[in-house]
């Protein structure tokens, strides 16, 4: 008799610590994909400011449209990431960043790139070993901190870009270019990407849409630049509906060493504290899948003086890993 059971992983960030630009504090309460005047066309409403000043909040949340935001959260086209270490542990590698416990799918010096399709079959991990047999508590995964998306996103209402500062142009259909911004604006050189003066993002004809990956960096693990000091471990566990709990933290490029600031963070180390322990014997089989549900998050930026609604940038918001063992 063949036994089939999953392993559930919720990844990235966002579900840990509240983003200062991609989330916007949850002040706007919009969390889930905004309202669609037909198909996937988003929904433009002029004026709506909450908190003011009025157009700075012009969408309207699906599932309530009682609650208005500045931002979208959708499933992207393709989001890509760079993998070094993915694996299990018998002991917790979260206090001290000790892996002499664990097994790995994925142990690499240089990283294992994976694109994650927003439709259809996403692509095989490439994995580099596997998991030997035992009872295992905690999942890990170590990532570069520079997380990719790219999306094209139509809405019902011409919206403004300033592509990489080059000029001001408009459009209904609005996509990702190639382009870096970061999620505490802690960087100095890159601290005014994804505003209205340069956005990640060109607006125009769907004709013309050409998208690129746009990356996000994550340079602290704390509120934005301004608001609090850089942080390398996030501030508290969060517990997922399956009760497994997951922690943070920002390493430098070994690894190992947990970051002493963004001009070193290069890694984002993500530990899964299982509620259930997870069985490996000798003939398990793996099949690792990964998912995105509303995994970009489209953030608006309101020019006052000129009463122009602007695209911004897109940030990246988390994917879902299955890893689906079979004996």
């Amino acid at each position: 008799m063949t036994n089939t059971r999953k392993w559930l992983m919720i990844l990235i960030l966002p579900f840990i610590f509240v983003s200062s630009s991609a989330l916007a504090a949850f002040d706007d309460n919009l969390s889930k994909v905004c309202e669609k005047s037909s198909g996937s066309i988003i929904k433009v409403y002029q004026g709506l400011g909450s908190p003011a000043p009025a157009g700075s909040s012009p969408f309207k949340q699906a599932a309530d449209t009682s609650n208005d935001g500045s931002y979208c959260s959708e499933i992207p086209d393709a989001y890509r990431i760079n993998i070094y270490k993915f694996g299990t542990c018998t002991a917790d590698p979260f206090a001290v960043n000790d892996f002499s416990t664990c097994s790995y799918f994925i142990d690499s010096e240089t990283p294992v790139v994976h694109t994650i399709q927003g439709v259809g079959v996403p692509a095989a991990l490439a994995t580099t070993g596997v998991i030997a047999p035992g009872t295992y508590g905690y999942g890990f995964m170590i990532l570069n901190n520079s997380l990719e998306v790219k999306h094209t996103q139509t809405f019902d209402t011409a919206m403004f870009s300033n592509p990489a500062g080059g000029g001001i142009v408009s459009g209904t259909t609005c996509w990702s270019i190639a382009y870096t911004t970061t999620y505490g604006g802690f960087d100095p050189a890159l601290r005014d990407n994804g505003s209205v003066t340069s956005t990640g993002i060109e607006c125009g004809t769907a004709a013309d849409a050409a998208p690129a990956f746009t990356k996000e960096i994550f340079d602290s693990l704390g509120g934005g630049f301004g608001e609090e000091a850089f942080t390398a471990t996030d501030a508290s566990s969060y517990t997922q509906p399956s009760g497994d709990v997951m922690r943070a933290k920002l390493l430098q490029d070994d690894n190992a060493s947990v970051a002493t600031g963004f001009a070193n963070a290069k890694r984002i180390f993500v530990r899964v504290d299982f509620a259930t322990d997870k069985v490996v014997t000798a003939s398990s089989n793996f099949e690792i899948n990964f998912k995105l549900t509303d995994a970009v998050a489209i953030d608006t930026g309101y020019d006052v003086g000129a009463e122009r609604q602007y695209i911004i940038k897109m940030g990246a918001d988390p994917f879902q890993v299955d890893v689906v063992v079979t004996d």
